[in-house]
């Protein structure tokens, strides 16, 4: 059994795996299918990409950009070039947004008397900070135990610490995507059900809808699935794996179909 997982991280965003243990990692899961989608961010695909054809795996370039409307509304991007220049300018942009975003929240968190330097952050100069970096320094001064009791106590919508995400627009996240020759697709619908807009998503350039996600129930992705139909996208499927230590360390994948699939792997190496 074939099984497809577009939807992974690396250290060059939030994950905890390097892109070559990640490759690894979901050969040994079985997975045929794959994609790296670090959050605003392909420079994990020079070392990815050799890692992948030496475990045989099909794959699609990715990326994963997070828009300023909703914290759980991500833009996913396969077939994309990942050395496009200006999506590169774009990226770097994305992610000085980040910063700021970031330096807020340690200003709130020093408010509430934890003390965390930007420069203590487990990011090197050039990744992608997130709120996980800040999570995982609070775990290893021992405050929390986790990085998901970290949100729920200081990072996550409201918490004391937490601060407005400030990506850019569906819109911009979109054209970022289509201009660096890719396919947008939106991720994890069910995190964003409420305020789901496909069809002016659509009119800006929405190509697929990942209906196969963990967190969707079997109701939840025949609903997508619906909708997709509905609206002109294709399918995709992906795990949101991000490695041990993460809380979401298990890699697995859905089982591929050509029935769901066939316009993704039209995209694949």
């Amino acid at each position: 059994m074939a099984l497809i997982n577009l939807h992974n991280h690396s250290t060059y965003s939030d994950g905890t795996l390097t892109p070559a243990l990640l490759a690894r990692e979901a050969a040994r899961a079985g997975i045929k299918y794959f994609s790296l989608t670090d959050h605003d961010m392909t420079g994990g695909w020079p070392e990815m990409e050799p890692a992948l054809k030496e475990a045989g795996l099909s794959y699609c370039y990715g990326v994963e950009i997070s828009t300023g409307l909703h914290e759980n509304l991500h833009i996913l991007g396969y077939g994309i070039n990942p050395a496009d220049q200006v999506l590169a300018a774009r990226l770097a942009e994305f992610r000085g947004r980040r910063i700021v975003r970031i330096k807020k929240i340690l200003e709130l968190l020093k408010g509430l008397g934890i003390d965390i330097a930007f420069e203590d952050l487990p990011v090197p100069a050039g990744r992608t900070v997130g709120r996980p970096h800040v999570a995982d320094v609070m775990r290893a001064r021992k405050l929390v135990p986790s990085r998901s009791q970290a949100f729920k106590r200081y990072l996550a919508p409201g918490a004391p610490a937490y601060v407005l995400p400030n990506g850019p627009t569906v819109e911009e996240a979109i054209k970022a995507v289509k201009e660096a020759g890719g396919k947008a697709v939106l991720a994890h619908p069910g995190g964003v059900a409420k305020i789901l807009d496909l069809p002016a998503w659509k009119a800006a350039g929405l190509d697929g809808l990942e209906a196969f996600y963990p967190a969707h129930t079997g109701v939840a992705t025949r609903e997508f699935i619906s909708l997709a139909a509905r609206h002109g996208l294709f399918l995709t499927a992906g795990t949101d794996f991000h490695g041990p230590g993460s809380e979401r360390d298990k890699m697995a994948g859905f089982e591929y179909s050509d029935e769901y699939f066939s316009e993704v792997k039209k995209l694949f190496l």
